[in-house]
Order: structure tokens, then C-alpha cells, then sequence
């Protein structure tokens, strides 16, 4: 037994010495067996001190590179990884903090070898708060014959948050925008408010309209030489007239103005009263054979007609 107590300590640096480069080269030929895994994660701030917002852009995602065993690697969850930097305790507006992954998310075995980036710089700022108006964005004209008379929107202004150096410079949002190309008659409209900035919020998300009051234009036309007609006169009687046409103003929708000509306007006489020959003052009635059209003025209103028997031609045998 002793002798073999001293075989075994005789060179025991030499045999330590081994032992240790066995070692190292067991943890070596066991680390070529790792893999590597490439994840781009959503990147978190947390802590944020209470009343204030970070107001510089900051990266929607890291890049990390993970290590570990290939089997180990297949039970990586991608969905619930996430970075992070950490604001608590921050008093600073402006510092830079280091890019960390959540590693109670990772299976056991896997390391995070690499993080890119590895720390980023943040700014903090004061939220502030501000009452601006809000201004309707209207593009396009509407069709030809109507115009956009007013533009109202309800509610008038919003309250806004953000920082404090954005939120200065604002006095009012816009709306989305509104195409008013079809718009034939006064419409309301529930739209978006868009913010400049993503750092921006509306305080009160309620609902936002636009009333666009859109009204139809006219014109006035003359119609000249307008052929007087006499309606429902009794067989056997024939109507002579003095003065056989009318001049007319009429007023019509614009959008039509194009298809109104002489042959869409109608003058008659009623003579369905009349039972035998005579002299007779009627009055002319005028129509027009075009939608929402109305008459200004029109000469003669009234039209003397003479009434005879019609004459019957003789036979002769």
C-alpha cells in the first residue's frame, strides 16, 4: 500500500499537469459540438421613470447570437424571447444601458454569446399635456356642378401627451385624409387623427367626424323661340294663335347645363274649357323636361287664341 501511495504522488506535477490539459481538452472537443443560433428579438424598455417617455427612437429589435448544444438549441421558443433595457433608478435625460435578454426564457444549456447591439443610448423626457386644433385635410374638388361650401369638424380640438419637446411645437393634428371627388351632397364622415410622431398620443381616443357641406351649383339659361302649344282642344274646333313662341329664363343645375337646348322646354295652352269659336286670352304654362329645373321668368304669360270651327273639306260627286 505505501508503495503504491508513492507511486502515485512520485512526478504528481507532471501528473496534475496532465490531468488539467485532459480536462481542457475535453471542454474544447466538447465546445465543437455547439452550435449557434442567429435570433433577431423585439427589444423592451422597462422601468421607465413614473411621468416620463422616452423620446428618442430606439431600435424595434437585436440582433443576438445564442449558444449551445443542437438538441438544446431546437427548444429555443422564439416568440417569448425578448430584450430589454432597464430605466429604473434613472436620473440622467441621457445615458446609455445595457442590451440584456430575459434568460428564465431560454432552455437550459443555451447561453446568449453575443448581443448587437450590446448597450443603447436613451433619452427620457417630462410628458406633457396640450389642448391643439384640429384641422380637416380635404383633397380633390367634388364633381362638376357642386361645390364644397364648409368644412366642419366635432369635436374642434384634442388633448394631446408626449414629450415635452415635441409637444411645444404642435398647435394642431390633422385628420386623415378625405376624398371628396364623389361628394354630391353634405356628407359626415368618422375619421382618424394622424400624429407626427409616434412619441405622440391622444389623451381622450374618442370618436372624430368631419360633416363636409357640399351644395349643387345653378345657372341660368334664356330659351328663345319656344313653340306655344295648344292642348285638348274639342274636335271640330281649330286654335289660331298671335304671338306663337316664348322666350324664358330658367335655372338649372350646372351638371346639366351641357344637355339643356330649346327642345327641353315645353310651352302649351289649356283649352280644355273651350266649347266653341271665339276670342280668348289663355294663359301659357311652361314645363321643363330636365330634373330640379325652375323657371325665372318667361314672356308672354299670356297669349291671345282665336277658336273656329274647323272646316270641313266638300265632296263633290
Amino acid at each position: 500500500m505505501l508503495k503504491f501511495v508513492k507511486r502515485l504522488v512520485r512526478n504528481w506535477h507532471i501528473k496534475l499537469f496532465s490531468l488539467a490539459l485532459a480536462a481542457i481538452l475535453w471542454i474544447y472537443v466538447d465546445n465543437l459540438k455547439a452550435k449557434e443560433m442567429f435570433l433577431s428579438i423585439p427589444l423592451e424598455v422597462r422601468n421607465v421613470p413614473s411621468r416620463h417617455i422616452v423620446s428618442n427612437e430606439l431600435p424595434m429589435s437585436v440582433k443576438v447570437v445564442l449558444k449551445g448544444k443542437e438538441g438544446r438549441l431546437a427548444l429555443v421558443n422564439e416568440n417569448s424571447l425578448r430584450a430589454h433595457v432597464d430605466l429604473e433608478g434613472r436620473e440622467r435625460e441621457r445615458s446609455r444601458s445595457i442590451v440584456r435578454v430575459d434568460k428564465e426564457s431560454l432552455p437550459s444549456g443555451v447561453t446568449v454569446k453575443e448581443i448587437s447591439p450590446a448597450s443603447i443610448e436613451t433619452e427620457i423626457e417630462a410628458v406633457k399635456r396640450k389642448r391643439v386644433k384640429i384641422v380637416p385635410v380635404i383633397y380633390e374638388e367634388p364633381p362638376v356642378g357642386y361645390q364644397l361650401e364648409d368644412v366642419l369638424v366635432d369635436p374642434e380640438a384634442v388633448e394631446i401627451e408626449g414629450p415635452v419637446s415635441l409637444v411645444d411645437r404642435i398647435d394642431s393634428v390633422y385628420t386623415e385624409d378625405i376624398d371628396a371627388s364623389e361628394l354630391t351632397e353634405t356628407t359626415v364622415k368618422s375619421v382618424e387623427i394622424t400624429l407626427e410622431s409616434d412619441k405622440i398620443s391622444l389623451v381622450d381616443d374618442g370618436p372624430v367626424s368631419v360633416k363636409a357641406v357640399v351644395k349643387e351649383l345653378y345657372v341660368v339659361k334664356r330659351v328663345e323661340e319656344i313653340p306655344i302649344v295648344p292642348v285638348n282642344l274639342q274636335d271640330g274646333l281649330r286654335a289660331l294663335l298671335l304671338g306663337s313662341s316664348v322666350s324664358a329664363l330658367i335655372k338649372i343645375p350646372k351638371r346639366l347645363e351641357r344637355s339643356m337646348t330649346r327642345e327641353k322646354v315645353v310651352a302649351i295652352v289649356e283649352c280644355e274649357g273651350i266649347d266653341g269659336p271665339g276670342v280668348y286670352d289663355l294663359p301659357v304654362i311652361v314645363e321643363a323636361k330636365l330634373e330640379d329645373a325652375s323657371f325665372i321668368n318667361f314672356e308672354p304669360r299670356l297669349v291671345e287664341i282665336t277658336v273656329e270651327k274647323e272646316q270641313v273639306p266638300r265632296i263633290n260627286y
